[in-house]
């Protein structure tokens, strides 16, 4: 009998150690499957996630190598060429006309009125200058000159002035009489000014390399009366046509061809 129980013990506690042993192996078993799902879970993903951005890369670098393919010259249409060439003609044309022979200009104060107005534009001859003498009654683009800087106290280098020229170098002139001009001895007859000067003048003579301007709205302007005179290496241009708006177009009145 203690034998017999002895062995069934034995054998309840060998039993018990291999339900223990079965257990611990199917815990271990469990782990190590979910594990590998989790491992085959995350695998598809990442696999997806990878082929996703490889594509995207690939398709990207396809579309931009594409398109650069695409509009190489070679590969565009006569009729596309066609119009790239006159496109970039046209540009260049306009930029050097722009730069170099006429360009427009904007009208913001009435210092010139009634000849201009604010808001009028222009077109300002750049070229001419260079086998053209300056004369009188010319309405002429210019940069203000050391002497406007040093009236006004403002830094207005890179803004340009509109005046009328009255005089030229080596001219006596002077304003008297009743707000009148007089160039060398001699009265001006000037249909294009807005009033007669309120203020007197002279006389005194241009020096050279130098021109006297005014505006033709005398008594509002800000001209060579008060500054001075202008050298004529500030002048831009000569102001040869009003263009905008419709209803003022035309050339500038007084002004010699």
């Amino acid at each position: 009998g203690a034998v017999g129980g002895r062995r069934r013990q034995s054998w309840r506690a060998s039993a018990r150690n291999a339900a223990a042993a079965e257990g611990s192996g199917a815990a271990s078993s469990s782990s190590s499957g979910e594990e590998k799902k989790v491992k085959r879970a995350r695998d598809p993903y990442a696999e997806t996630a990878q082929s996703d951005s490889g594509t995207g890369d690939d398709a990207g670098g396809g579309g931009i190598g594409a398109m650069i393919e695409k509009y190489k010259w070679e590969n565009l249409s006569d009729e596309v060429k066609e119009d790239l060439k006159t496109f970039f003609t046209s540009l260049t044309v306009a930029l050097s006309v722009r730069f170099f022979l006429v360009e427009p200009r904007f009208i913001p104060s009435l210092s010139m009125y009634p000849t201009f107005d604010v808001g009028d534009q222009l077109t300002v001859d750049k070229i001419s200058k260079n086998w053209r003498d300056l004369e009188r009654r010319d309405v002429v683009v210019f940069n203000p000159p050391p002497a406007f800087q040093e009236y006004t106290g403002v830094d207005r280098s890179g803004e340009a002035l509109i005046k009328r020229v009255v005089a030229l170098e080596g001219d006596i002139v002077e304003v008297k009489n009743g707000g009148n001009l007089y160039i060398n001895g001699e009265l001006q007859d000037e249909p294009f000014t807005n009033e007669k000067a309120k203020y007197e003048f002279g006389p005194t003579r241009v020096p050279k390399g130098c021109v006297l301007v005014l505006g033709d709205n005398r008594n509002q302007s800000l001209d060579g009366h008060i500054w001075g005179f202008l050298p004529r290496e500030n002048i831009i241009g000569r102001a040869t046509l009003k263009f905008w708006p419709p209803w003022r177009v035309g050339t500038i009145q007084a002004s010699p061809p």
